[in-house]
């Protein structure tokens, strides 16, 4: 699924989608992630966030890759954009992140279980300091995605291959 349409998240389901996204699992309850909501004409506006980014990236864009940065927000009503703060502690900043990238997934799992869908998008944009400094972040913090939230335009796509052969194997003592 490339696109969601309206309606996105109302108020009070956008809530519970965040609620369920600070529930994930926290070593030492530092809380390092942070949400930044990108919806309405912010969501707009932050089109030419994204086109400064992708010049200073690549000074000659053509009109049509500018067009295609611009708009690419308008997948979905509604953009979340999750992040990792480097925080003071003895924890290796992957730890945060990961607990970042939890969140981020219970924010996916909320909004299906709301009735909406939702996608979870990288790119260059979550590498790009412009961004970054843009959505209230430092250069050293880390970007973990843009999740576009709305209503699903198709059904769901089929589970993927679920067959856990080669992927797991159990450890045994040497002795």
């Amino acid at each position: 699924m490339s696109r969601l349409s309206n309606p996105g998240p109302t108020e009070k389901h956008l809530r519970l989608i965040l609620e369920a996204a600070v529930s994930a699992p926290d070593h030492k309850e530092l809380r390092p992630w942070r949400f930044v909501v990108l919806s309405g004409p912010a969501k707009d506006a932050f089109g030419e966030v994204l086109v400064r980014s992708l010049l200073q990236r690549d000074p000659n864009a053509t009109g049509g890759q500018q067009d295609k940065e611009r708009t690419k927000l308008d997948r979905a009503p509604l953009v979340v954009v999750t992040g990792a703060k480097r925080l003071e502690t003895s924890l290796p900043f992957s730890e945060l992140i990961a607990a970042t990238a939890a969140a981020t997934q219970n924010m996916l799992l909320a909004a299906w279980a709301l009735g909406y869908g939702s996608i979870w998008r990288t790119g260059a944009p979550v590498y790009d300091d412009t961004v970054k400094r843009e959505l209230g972040f430092e250069t050293d913090d880390e970007l973990v995605g843009f999740i576009y939230l709305g209503s699903p335009t198709a059904e769901p796509p089929v589970a993927r291959d679920l067959r856990l052969d080669g992927l797991v194997t159990h450890w045994t003592p040497k002795h």
